[in-house]
């Protein structure tokens, strides 16, 4: 697995490096609110629409490493066009074309990953590549901060960008990855894929309706963040930078700890347990009068995203169906993603016709309800018999929900000093 933990750090420096500042870049060329979030939505729209059709190649395609580092490499180059952008318009077509085109290596990195990772550690590998990934997010904030503090968006860092994009990918060369002819045609696959034969797998159904709307929740605050921090509690692009290197860093600690936990505890126990903290993430932004709550909430809300995002992508392995693989990753990850991209977008209209403030505070909302469609979800628990304490009959089963948030998160501190001890040792 060394070739995808040096890919996913080596691609986390390149997207870290600009990812947190667009919603700068598209300001700075003078784009409305609105417009910041079309710039974050109507990409993010095209290449989830793209994803269908790219996993029905990958489906029938002999190479699938091929198609991961072709995509790469297509991601890189579009950086060099957007570097000399003038105009918030021309930003938001290049962007969409690089992810339409770029798209194809979500479904194929992903089947790869799948069939070459163990199943019964799979939480473990995740969190060891989590790490790695955020441990390049972390120093590419750091140095997208500093050159974007000392000289603004020079051309020199979307030229680095390339060139690390086109690196992490190239490692990938020298995986032997598990030849697995398809017996059906691309017309077949598209066929199958189209007529939504998902539906019929009652577990992703739920786990579609539950991330769809979780995702709306988180996304239509997602790119006020930053902008709300430069223009509302006085701050600058090195504060932005910080509070991304302050997640980063959580996530860097707890990623391996939540890893082990899921294979422990099981998805549904570690999901339900981290989505509390991350529901008030923007309401501490509403309500703070200091970056100070916010620099100390970062790293709250980015561990309980570690156990978040480990656990779903674990939980979504297991109810994947093994021969439509890569189509089916294509339709989940366009049904929950489109809510994604339509978020900020709608948050935009939100906020231009009342404020940035109140967006968080529906955000957050939305956050809290998403917890009842997660409760739908269902699987086999981990190696703990009991798995995930039963919702109680008190309103919204809060005593239950308390007393599992509290025993997961002491599992997590005792664990990660466990991995530290053996560590120095």
């Amino acid at each position: 697995m060394k070739h995808f933990y040096v890919s996913s750090f080596v691609q986390g420096l390149a997207e870290e490096l600009i990812a947190p500042f667009i919603p700068l870049f598209a300001l700075s060329l003078g784009a409305t609110k609105t417009l910041i979030g079309l710039v974050s939505s109507l990409p993010n729209i095209t290449g989830l629409l793209s994803q269908v059709l790219w996993g029905s190649v990958v489906e029938i395609a002999k190479n699938r490493k091929f198609l991961v580092i072709l995509g790469g490499i297509v991601w890189s180059l579009f950086w060099i066009p957007i570097s000399f952008v003038k105009e918030v318009y021309t930003l938001i077509i290049l962007l969409t074309l690089q992810s339409i085109l770029s798209s194809i290596t979500v479904p194929a990195w992903t089947i790869m990953f799948i069939q070459l990772s163990p199943k019964y550690r799979r939480g473990e590998v995740i969190g060891n590549l989590n790490t790695a990934s955020s441990l390049g997010y972390f120093v590419g904030s750091m140095i997208g901060g500093l050159i974007l503090r000392q000289f603004g968006f020079v051309y020199f860092i979307f030229y680095m960008i390339c060139f690390l994009g086109i690196i992490s990918k190239i490692v990938f060369i020298h995986v032997e990855e598990p030849v697995i002819l398809s017996t059906r045609s691309f017309k077949e696959v598209l066929k199958s894929t189209f007529s939504l034969e998902i539906t019929k797998n009652k577990k992703m159904v739920n786990l579609i309706g539950a991330i769809a709307f979780l995702n709306f929740s988180v996304s239509i605050a997602g790119p006020f963040f930053s902008v709300y921090i430069v223009k509302n509690l006085g701050g600058s692009i090195m504060d932005v930078a910080i509070i991304s290197a302050i997640g980063f860093i959580s996530r860097i600690i707890f990623y391996r700890p939540w890893g082990s936990l899921v294979d422990y505890l099981g998805t549904r126990t570690v999901m339900l347990s981290c989505i509390i903290p991350i529901s008030f993430y923007p309401f501490v932004y509403a309500i703070s009068n200091s970056l100070v709550w916010v620099y100390l909430y970062a790293f709250i809300g980015q561990a309980s995203w570690a156990g978040f995002d480990t656990a779903l992508f674990v939980y979504l392995s297991h109810i994947l169906p093994h021969e439509k693989g890569s189509s089916s990753i294509a339709m989940y990850n366009m049904l929950t993603g489109l809510s994604s991209a339509v978020a900020p977008f709608v948050g935009g209209m939100v906020a231009e016709f009342t404020s940035i403030w109140f967006v968080f505070i529906l955000s957050t909302l939305l956050r809290i309800i998403s917890m009842r469609f997660l409760d739908g979800l269902e699987e086999k628990v981990g190696l703990r018999s009991e798995g995930m304490a039963k919702i109680g009959p008190e309103p919204f089963g809060l005593i239950s929900r308390v007393q599992t948030f509290i025993s997961t998160y002491f599992l997590l501190i005792e664990k990660t000093l466990e991995l530290k001890k053996r560590r120095s040792t």
